[in-house]
């Protein structure tokens, strides 16, 4: 009997401590699901401020390119995810709407800076009224820093990709003040530090090792030539060929006259250039 009483005592405690156990953890659930929840809400409300000011940039001419495009490019591999990461520009590790607008912002003053203080626009002007009849992409053919581009030019862009994570957090502060202000993204002050920092933002590393400061030769595109110098300032010019309806290369008179211009140009330009800015110009010719 005594043992019975004892048996069933024991079973009734560990049903209270089970019970409890339950209700406890039920609690813990409970406030598992509410923070789930509500990082969800916050994750989905930064996404809807980030989605707001991408299409804030586009209004004033800003072009801030998808995740999917920049992941596309053949030299993601050559952003330094740990050192965003470290300075918020990262989730997990895959760059962000954030850093693509802030990237944006940055690329909109370099533009202006080359601007004011290279002869592109005259350059671009001279390619348009060119009796050669130089053919500037279709909107559809263009690249994606033709896409980007602020310079609101027929022919020439800036054609290096921008590693912003190299600013110093003082320098990306100035850029989210900008962003987040909603007022003029192009300023003498932004201008001013891309003048002073754009040689490192332009730079591409050895990915194999961050601190490498060598200098090295890259493809334009993966497995292509020509070489570019890694710590250049790139300008792209392009020149399009004219097709037909169907598709068909359509002859071009002047095409030998147009590489000879266009190598000329691009040999006093980059000597000019690189004079001007005190960094090395390289003119890709597309």
């Amino acid at each position: 009997m005594r043992k019975a009483v004892f048996f069933t005592c024991g079973i009734i405690s560990f049903l209270i401590a089970a019970e409890g156990y339950l209700v406890i953890n039920s609690r813990i659930d409970d406030e598992n699901r509410q923070n789930i929840r509500e990082e969800a809400k916050m994750k989905q409300e930064y996404q809807e401020a980030r989605g707001k000011v991408r299409g804030y940039l586009r209004e004033i001419g800003i072009e801030a390119p998808s995740i999917a495009e920049v992941e596309e490019n053949p030299y993601i591999y050559r952003y330094n995810h740990e050192l965003g990461k470290e300075k918020g520009l990262l989730d997990e590790d895959r760059l962000n709407r954030y850093y693509l607008n802030l990237q944006a912002v940055y690329r909109a003053n370099l533009d202006a800076y080359l601007m004011e203080m290279l002869d592109v626009e005259d350059l671009d002007e001279e390619l348009v009224n060119s009796s050669l009849g130089f053919v500037s992409r279709r909107a559809e053919d263009q690249n994606l820093y033709e896409r980007e581009s602020t310079m609101g030019l027929a022919h020439i862009y800036q054609r290096n990709n921008l590693y912003i994570e190299y600013l110093s957090e003082e320098q990306l502060s100035i850029l989210r003040q900008s962003l987040e202000s909603e007022k003029a993204l192009v300023t003498n002050e932004i201008k001013d530090m891309v003048r002073n920092t754009f040689r490192e933002v332009v730079r591409v590393r050895n990915s194999r090792d961050w601190e490498d400061k060598s200098e090295f030769l890259y493809p334009e595109a993966e497995g292509k030539k020509p070489k570019i110098p890694n710590h250049a300032l790139v300008l792209g010019i392009t020149n399009a060929m004219k097709y037909d309806s169907s598709g068909k290369l359509l002859p071009d008179r002047y095409r030998r006259e147009k590489y000879e211009y266009l190598d000329r140009i691009k040999k006093e330009k980059e000597k000019e250039y690189s004079e001007i800015l005190g960094a090395e110009v390289y003119i890709l010719i597309e």
